[in-house]
C-alpha cells in the first residue's frame, strides 16, 4: 500500500507528483514521464495525464526497454571501456531475442535456468556471458526503480569453463609470421611480435602509441587491470617496434599509433581480427600451419616460454591467474628412495 497523499495533492491522478519542472508520472519499474509545467492548472494536468494513459494502453515496459535505458546511461557510456561496451552489445543480442518482450519483473530464476540449459548445451561460455549481462542490467534497473524483483540470475550457477586457447609451437608461430609478411600484413607481424615478446593483450597492443615507446622500453598499461609495465628493450622487441614505425609512412594521415592501418589510423579489434582470421584460414588451407590459433594464444605462448617470475612478467594480479596462461609442465624431482631389502 502506498503512502497517503497530502491533502493539497489529493486531486492529482495516480502516480503523479510535483517536481522542480512541474508535474510528472513516477511509478516503480517504469521510466519517469514529464506531464506538464509548474504553471499548469489542475484541468491541464488531468488532460495531460489522460493523453498519456491513452498512449499507454496496450504497451508494457520490457527487458528491451531496460537494456536501451542502460545503454544510454553514464554507467555504460562513460564508465566502460569501448571494448567492454562492444562485448555488452554483442551479449545483448541473445538476451533481447530470448527475454526482450518480457517484463523485467516476470523473469524468474527457473526461466533463466531454462535459458542456460538450452543455450549452454552447445555454447556454455556464451551462455555464461549472457547470464552475467542479464544480471547486470537487472541489478542496474532495480537500483533505479525499473525492476522490483531480486536479480533472478543470482540463483543460477554458471557453467564450469575449461581453460581456453592453446600453446603455439615455435615452428607454427614462425611459419605464420612469415606467411603474414609474404601476404603484405606487416602490421599484423609487428603486433604479433609485440604481443608475444611482452605477453600483452591485443587491445593493449592496438592502443600502443609513440609516446609509450621510451628510452628504456615499451610502456604498456593494461586496460583490463590498469597495471603499467615498462617492457625493457631486447633486440627482437626493438626490431618489431621499428618495423611498425617505418611501415605505412606513405599514408595521407599519420596518427600517433604504433600499429596502424593502410590509411594511417588505428585498427579496431573487429577489423584487425577479420584479417587475422582470414589469413589463418588461408595458411591452414595452404598447409603452412596444421591448426588455427588465436591472437590471444600468443600470450599463452609468452607465459609458457618465459623463464622466471611469470606473474611479474604478465602483470597479473594473482599468481593463480598467471599460471592459467603457463602451459609448460612443471619439472619436479621424482621420489628417490631405496627399495627395502
Amino acid at each position: 500500500m502506498g503512502r497517503k497523499r497530502r491533502p493539497e495533492n489529493a486531486w492529482m491522478p495516480r502516480w503523479v507528483e510535483r517536481y522542480k519542472r512541474g508535474y510528472r508520472i513516477k511509478r516503480r519499474g517504469h521510466p519517469t514521464h514529464h506531464l506538464a509545467g509548474p504553471d499548469a492548472s489542475r484541468a491541464e494536468v488531468w488532460a495531460a495525464y489522460e493523453r498519456w494513459e491513452e498512449g499507454q494502453r496496450g504497451q508494457q515496459f520490457t527487458v528491451s526497454d531496460l537494456i536501451d535505458l542502460y545503454f544510454a546511461s553514464p554507467q555504460y557510456t562513460k564508465h566502460l571501456k569501448p571494448s567492454t561496451q562492444e562485448d555488452y552489445r554483442r551479449y545483448s543480442k541473445r538476451v533481447r531475442a530470448v527475454f526482450g518482450e518480457m517484463e523485467p519483473d516476470a523473469i524468474t530464476s527457473p526461466i533463466v535456468q531454462m535459458f542456460m540449459d538450452a543455450r549452454g548445451a552447445e555454447h556454455p561460455t556464451a551462455a555464461n556471458r549472457e547470464r552475467t549481462f542479464l544480471g547486470l542490467v537487472m541489478r542496474w534497473g532495480k537500483a533505479r526503480g525499473f525492476v522490483t524483483v531480486e536479480d533472478p540470475t543470482a540463483a543460477v550457477r554458471p557453467f564450469r569453463e575449461s581453460r581456453g586457447g592453446r600453446y603455439v609451437e615455435d615452428w607454427e608461430y614462425e611459419a605464420f609470421w612469415d606467411w603474414l609478411g609474404r601476404r603484405g600484413h606487416v602490421m599484423h607481424q609487428c603486433a604479433a611480435e609485440i604481443a608475444y615478446l611482452c605477453a600483452a593483450r591485443q587491445q593493449d597492443v592496438l592502443a600502443l602509441t609513440r609516446r609509450q615507446v621510451t628510452d628504456e622500453g615499451v610502456l604498456i598499461t593494461q586496460a583490463k587491470t590498469g597495471k603499467s609495465q615498462i617492457k625493457l628493450w631486447t633486440d627482437r622487441l626493438r626490431e618489431a617496434v621499428n618495423l611498425a614505425l617505418s611501415a605505412n609512412t606513405e599514408a595521407p594521415v599519420q596518427t600517433e599509433y604504433v600499429i596502424r592501418t593502410r590509411t594511417g589510423g588505428p585498427y579496431t579489434r573487429t577489423g584487425f581480427n577479420a584479417i587475422w582470421q582470414r589469413e589463418q584460414r588461408a595458411a591452414l588451407a595452404a598447409g603452412v600451419i596444421r591448426e588455427r590459433f588465436r591472437f590471444h594464444d600468443l600470450k599463452i605462448k609468452a607465459a609458457s616460454d618465459f623463464d622466471g617470475d611469470v606473474q611479474r612478467f604478465t602483470g597479473h594480479k594473482t599468481r593463480s591467474m598467471a599460471e592459467r596462461y603457463n602451459r609448460t609442465p612443471d619439472r619436479v624431482v621424482s621420489l628417490d628412495k631405496a627399495r627395502r631389502k
